[in-house]
């Protein structure tokens, strides 16, 4: 759903130089991270590194929040709760990075990088540099995508056998709680209701027909994913 309110700040323009440096600083963020991890992966300071990647997701829903009452942007029904599906790739990051839960860091790899990904190169409701929002919105979606990233490549992390059917099943579950609550508010949490502007979702039909079409490509996407992991031989996890 488009936020539009008087007196909010202009929206990010998709490919300009704030969002190409947010991509570059996402980039050269994860590289850094990476590279730590295999060349120390005994040292404390990595240890450390893992735990601030893991505050910044956890925090990064009330961070949005606050940077909206700072800025006195508007926050919708779609704002109220961390129902979308990268806010649940945040929690379940944070859940991987702190806890090696098996099935937080399956969820954070497929759902990462299948789906917020995408948010983060086409990111339809972020609000332009400088406001908070700016800041907030690449705290989340860049959180997330670093954490998909430095699982399998930091760590040495492998989805268990059947990990692209379970990620995806949650995926389906989700679907169907967001559902459930754009309903009873009105809001359009996992964009059930409405497409989300200027997305790859423009190419993926009308709605309700576009809902099906997600649900699929969301399979054949974590198919794609598990791609590596499966030419390589090694399909157990070494993450629990």
């Amino acid at each position: 759903m488009t936020i539009i309110a008087t007196g909010n700040p202009p929206l990010l323009p998709p490919f300009g130089s704030a969002h190409l440096a947010a991509l570059g600083v996402t980039f050269l963020l994860a590289v850094l991270l990476i590279l730590t991890a295999r060349f120390y992966p005994r040292a404390r300071f990595v240890g450390w590194l893992q735990v601030l990647l893991a505050m910044l997701l956890i925090s990064s829903y009330p961070a949005k929040i606050l940077a909206r009452f700072w800025a006195d942007i508007e926050i919708t029904r779609d704002m109220m709760f961390p129902l979308h599906l990268c806010d649940m790739a945040a929690i379940t990051g944070f859940f991987a990075l702190v806890f090696r839960h098996r099935l937080a860091a399956e969820l954070t790899y497929f759902w990462g990088l299948a789906g917020t990904f995408q948010a983060l190169l086409t990111p339809s409701n972020c609000f332009d540099y400088p406001s908070p929002a700016f800041f907030t919105f690449f705290q989340l979606h860049s959180g997330v995508v670093i954490a998909a990233l430095y699982l399998p490549i930091g760590l040495g992390w492998r989805p268990a056998r059947g990990a692209v059917l379970r990620a995806w099943r949650w995926g389906l579950g989700y679907m169907v709680v967001a559902g459930a609550v754009n309903l009873g508010i009105g809001s359009n949490y996992g964009f059930l209701r409405e497409k989300a502007e200027a997305s790859l979702m423009d190419f993926i039909g009308p709605w309700p027909a576009y809902i099906g079409v997600m649900a699929v490509l969301a399979l054949v996407f974590f198919a794609i994913l598990a791609l590596p992991f499966r030419l390589a031989g090694r399909r157990e996890d070494s993450l629990a």
